[in-house]
């Protein structure tokens, strides 16, 4: 690439923006600190729950295995049922006489003396708390009760269901006094035994356990993310972006991933970007006038935080690509200027700023951008730098944003109040098509 040497000038953006590490890190650790009550719309909630599905699905993983883990701890309860019928009222003389009321039988039969004689006749013994919360007792018809005992094996569950049936037959067709008038004799038999149990399928137990366990964790795992996105103050949306300094955003860019010197000059001598992005860097030298072949010398200066990776690699992707073009090139970092041979159509500084306390350097040049990449950068922080940048007699062109979030849909182009009416705008562009009427 004429004008640029990737081996000189890469190691100085190395050493400059490692200078405001330590300051990047006592920013965050203030940001951090910082408790927002910004209410989220539903939008937005679905959003940050999409943006940090991982953590979402993890919960959920969580939940699921130790939903099966309490399912093989509590094994599955096996279900057996008897009846027993009363015998209908006699009528003497047209009324009705030695009815017996149903709610008081089925009282009978949760009492505590029939579960606890129930409990003592089974092997092992079980006590009456156990038997009260495996027993239920109720009124299938005016005349028949139905009696549902639970056991974690099918012969526990038979065995129980038939000894409280037996109990309470004793019980209330014995001349035992018991306390008011509970004991008298009503004639009282057994309908139909408990013959066979069901359920107490271990497979349906722990899919039925692990399902809620994942609910539950999922569950969990959203309220994590609304609870952190409700103090998160930073702009991910391009309209959020946009609306904060009132700048237009020129266009969505991949970042380049750099680490050391060598990384850096593989990208300003070996820069090849996909279609996509090779159209957003297009638009955006266009819409600065900076693609015109064999016009006069311009410059260009990119902004952005010095702590900002993703971000800091814009200046050296529009020096690399402007080359491809046609248009010689030069990049400067912190007024380290390696001169190119021959004339140089496009000169692009690079300025890297402290977030908490953004200090413009260097010479002034014909347009400014700021690049920043989505969830970053809070409102105060962008408007602070825009400060800082007008308080220098300089003029921001737009923004560019480097990993725009997979789920913004807006373009940060469209004014505020336009959006506020209601009107139908385009949006970011998926690939996916669509018919339309």
């Amino acid at each position: 690439m004429t004008g640029v040497s990737g081996h000189v000038l890469a190691p100085l953006l190395l050493r400059t923006t490692k200078s405001f590490a330590w300051r990047g890190q006592r920013e965050r650790t203030q940001r951090g600190a910082g408790v927002s009550a910004q209410q989220l719309d539903v939008k937005k909630s679905w959003q940050a729950i999409r943006r940090h599905r991982l953590l979402v699905v993890i919960a959920a993983v969580i939940g699921l295995l130790l939903g099966v883990a309490f399912a093989f701890v509590s094994p599955p309860m096996y279900s057996a049922a008897a009846l027993v019928v009363l015998p209908p009222p006699q009528v003497v003389a047209g009324s009705t006489a030695g009815s017996q009321s149903i709610d008081t039988q089925v009282y009978i039969a949760q009492s505590g003396p029939v579960l606890h004689s129930a409990g003592q006749n089974l092997e092992p013994a079980l006590s009456t708390e156990v038997v009260r919360e495996r027993v239920k007792a109720t009124a299938a018809t005016d005349d028949v009760i139905r009696i549902e005992a639970k056991g974690t094996s099918a012969r526990q569950a038979v065995k129980l269901a038939n000894s409280v049936a037996q109990v309470y037959l004793v019980f209330v067709t014995t001349d035992k006094q018991l306390p008011g008038d509970l004991g008298k004799r009503t004639g009282a038999r057994l309908l139909e035994g408990a013959a066979e149990a069901h359920g107490g399928s271990k497979l349906v137990h722990a899919a039925t356990y692990g399902g809620l366990g994942a609910l539950l964790g999922a569950i969990a795992g959203a309220i994590i993310v609304l609870a952190r996105a409700r103090g998160d103050r930073r702009l991910r949306m391009r309209d959020e972006i946009a609306d904060a300094v009132g700048l237009p955003v020129l266009a969505s860019v991949s970042s380049y991933s750099a680490q050391d010197p060598s990384d850096w000059a593989d990208l300003l001598e070996n820069y090849h970007p996909t279609a996509v992005d090779a159209w957003s860097l297009r638009k955006t030298l266009h819409h600065l006038d900076l693609d015109v072949k064999g016009g006069p010398a311009t410059s260009l200066t990119v902004i952005s935080f010095a702590d900002d990776e993703k971000a800091r690699s814009l200046g050296p992707q529009l020096a690399a690509f402007a080359s491809t073009f046609g248009v010689t090139s030069s990049l400067v970092i912190d007024d380290h200027h390696q001169e190119p041979r021959g004339s140089v159509a496009l000169d692009i500084h690079l300025t890297l700023v402290d977030r908490a306390n953004p200090q413009l350097e260097g010479e002034r040049t014909i347009r400014t951008i700021i690049a920043l990449s989505a969830g970053t950068v809070t409102a105060e922080e962008l408007a602070r730098l825009a400060v800082a940048t007008t308080a220098d007699d300089r003029t921001i062109d737009g923004i560019v944003v480097t990993d725009p979030d997979p789920f913004d849909r807006t373009i940060g182009r469209v004014a505020q109040s336009q959006r506020r009416s209601g009107s139908r705008f385009p949006t970011l562009l998926t690939g996916t098509s669509r018919r339309t009427r």
